[in-house]
């Protein structure tokens, strides 16, 4: 009878011990995937802070150009005598 009790009471221990293994490897799978999850959320965020920059530049271009174009614009309608002289002129 003791001999009994004791296959099962390894074979509880047993069971114990692979249950506590399952939920220690599936714990750790959990966390895997939170950092992954996080890994990407990150990497989303810095790729629309690059998309952001890069569309505030193409407009800070734009309206440089713009402004380029009207101060030309301005210096070519001047009367000739008002017109600086030289060779910096387009």
């Amino acid at each position: 009878m003791s001999s009994l009790w004791a296959k099962f009471t390894g074979a509880l221990v047993m069971i114990i011990g692979l249950l506590g293994a399952a939920l220690l490897f599936v714990g750790g799978q959990r966390d895997r995937a939170k950092e992954a999850a996080s890994r990407a959320k990150a990497e989303a965020k810095s790729k629309s802070a690059v998309l952001e920059a890069e569309r505030s530049i193409d407009n800070a271009r734009t309206q440089a150009r713009e402004q380029s174009s009207e101060v030309q614009r301005e210096a070519d309608q001047r009367p000739k005598g008002t017109r600086p002289s030289g060779n910096l002129r387009r």
